[in-house]
């Protein structure tokens, strides 16, 4: 082969490695959008009380009764992450995130407390039945979903250490999940829709793998 022959492979490699990353990129924006379109969906209309605790507000404090027999509250996390997540009976994408969530408990990093909706009972078969093996906690007719704001599931809330929420939003995917964890829903700035910016490099390569978009379900009455 020629050397101008051997340049001009290259050069060929070059430019289809270069489109690939940039068709990675554009999968990467469009399921972004995608994950606001799905939180509009789920909060529409948007009246006051229906699209969660905005970032930069402090999270409220509760003391709920667990499955385990126990009861949790937040100080409990005090000076950890806690990644705070609501759901509800009958919700398929919250079966469907449950294994994301036990692999992210068990890394340690941040911690995951679930917030069921339902009778005690049902809700233990539900641990079962997924085999969580993070904390979950009931509440009684969604008294600390409407403390947060929130009725869309699988919904969570990133609290930092200070006990201050730094992100949120529908975690009904393994990509959505990543994307909260990376901050992409912190819209502090403005606003109650979606998030603002994207998320970083480290967070998108270990959670915003997944392809599938789940649908959440979302409260009809409160």
């Amino acid at each position: 082969m020629s050397i101008i022959g051997l340049v001009s492979s290259l050069v060929l490699w070059v430019i289809i490695a270069a489109l690939g990353f940039l068709l990675l990129g554009a999968l990467r924006a469009l399921a972004l959008l995608r994950w606001r379109v799905e939180q509009l969906e789920a909060t529409t209309p948007s009246r006051l009380g229906r699209s969660g605790l905005r970032p930069g507000t402090k999270a409220p404090d509760f003391s709920l009764p667990t499955t385990s027999g126990g009861e949790v509250s937040l100080r409990r996390y005090a000076n950890r992450k806690l990644l705070l997540v609501f759901m509800q009976p009958g919700c398929g994408p919250c079966h469907g995130i449950v294994p994301e969530l036990n692999r992210l408990h068990g890394v340690g990093e941040v911690q995951v407390l679930v917030i069921h909706n339902g009778a005690t009972e049902a809700v233990r078969e539900w641990v079962t039945q997924n085999r969580s093996r993070f904390e979950v906690a009931v509440q009684d007719h969604f008294g600390l979903s409407k403390r947060y704001e929130a009725f869309a599931t699988p919904f969570a809330f990133l609290i930092d250490e200070r006990g201050v929420i730094s992100a949120r939003g529908l975690v009904s995917t393994k990509q959505f999940l990543g994307f909260v964890l990376a901050g992409a829903g912190h819209d502090e700035s403005g606003g109650d829709g979606a998030a603002e910016t994207f998320p970083g490099p480290q967070a998108s390569s270990a959670y915003a793998g997944g392809a599938s978009l789940a649908y959440s379900k979302e409260v009809d009455h409160v």
